[in-house]
């Protein structure tokens, strides 16, 4: 049967990959157009707009890899039935499950891919993507001025009550909370009037520190001035970090934030639980997109490509309307609006799969 996985899953390969560079390509073009549009060419790098497409360009792969797999699977076993291949392993006493394994394991290994690029590099290149706007100024529509900013630091996080672009890249800052724990049990407070930040180095003035242990305040000091070493991405303070921006572990702690301030969270666990959902939609579509080819594999060879299209059209709808409207709105829990587009097609595959054997 290794044969028989080898041969199934070599003529995946070309469309899978065939399809999903040509979609890649079709976003770029289309953030290409985008930034033609909005920005005056004369006024960035070329270079600028080569790196910000290439930065963009992990984001696309979340969606288009399922798209190459659904474009593999389909033109795949149309081939198979087609030429009768598949008839042949039927006589032979292989079910169709049976043919279908390598497709679904090529499928999840997709998805695992696309979990990575999804968690480890796409937050990292959306946040060089920003740095490369706010150097090439390809984008001058962030703010001078924001109020009630929160922002993450190494060892806590700060809550600041304005903050204000100062000459020289420095930004000013005004009513600032910051908590920190060095230990557990253990929480200092520093509460500063005013300060400002500058090239990793924060100067907070008139600063009243706690320390608090468990419920007991142990200790109460005031000082002039406070410096605290640490770089922070300025931009972060003006255009907060979007939800692509952030690792599962960012987006946990923000769920977790949010909720101890008693936020709406239902967009931050939505785009949480895509993380996983999105890219498992690569092994679902490993496994309905060819039970769906096998039904209409006689009907002509270009069949594979309008089951895919048509099949990839039906899940990102239903997609958009089950996180964007019913997710974000509260009529399904946000776990639920990730993954129900995923179990409507698994539940359609079940029934397509026993109705062939």
């Amino acid at each position: 049967m290794k044969r028989l996985d080898r041969y199934v899953v070599k003529e995946m390969v070309t469309p899978f990959i065939t399809g999903t560079v040509a979609v890649v390509f079709m976003f770029q073009a289309n953030e290409l157009i985008a930034i033609l549009k909005t920005f005056n060419p004369d006024n960035v790098p070329p270079l600028a707009i080569l790196q910000l497409i290439l930065y963009k360009s992990p984001a696309f792969l979340n969606l288009t890899l399922p798209i190459g797999v659904s474009l593999g699977a389909s033109l795949a076993m149309s081939r198979l039935v087609r030429e009768s291949e598949l008839t042949a392993l039927r006589a032979a006493g292989v079910p169709i499950r049976r043919v279908l394994m390598p497709i679904a394991l090529f499928g999840a290994a997709v998805g695992v891919g696309n979990y990575y690029i999804v968690e480890r590099v796409t937050p990292a290149a959306e946040l060089e993507s920003r740095k490369l706007i706010s150097q090439t100024t390809l984008l001058s529509l962030a703010p001078d001025f924001q109020p009630n900013v929160t922002i993450s630091l190494r060892n806590g996080i700060a809550y600041i009550g304005s903050v204000a672009r100062q000459p020289g890249n420095a930004v000013a800052l005004s009513d600032l909370v910051l908590f920190e724990r060095p230990k557990a049990g253990e929480t200092w407070i520093l509460s500063a009037k005013s300060g400002i930040y500058t090239e990793g180095v924060f100067r907070l003035q008139e600063v009243v520190a706690f320390v608090v242990e468990g419920s007991d305040l142990r200790s109460v000091e005031t000082n002039e001035e406070v410096v605290i070493n640490e770089r922070i991405i300025v931009q972060d303070l003006f255009l907060p970090r979007m939800e692509n921006e952030q690792t599962q572990d960012q987006l946990r702690e923000a769920i977790a934030e949010g909720k101890r301030q008693n936020r709406d969270t239902r967009k931050l666990e939505v785009t949480y639980h895509t993380r996983y959902s999105v890219p498992a939609s690569c092994l679902f579509f490993a496994l309905t997109s060819p039970i769906f080819a096998i039904w209409l594999a006689r009907s002509g060879g270009l069949v594979g490509v309008m089951l895919s299209v048509f099949s990839i059209g039906l899940y990102y709808n239903a997609f958009v309307v089950s996180t964007e409207i019913f997710g974000r709105n509260g009529w399904v829990s946000p776990w639920m609006s990730a993954w129900l587009p995923n179990f409507l097609f698994v539940v359609l595959g079940l029934i397509a799969l026993r109705r062939l054997e």
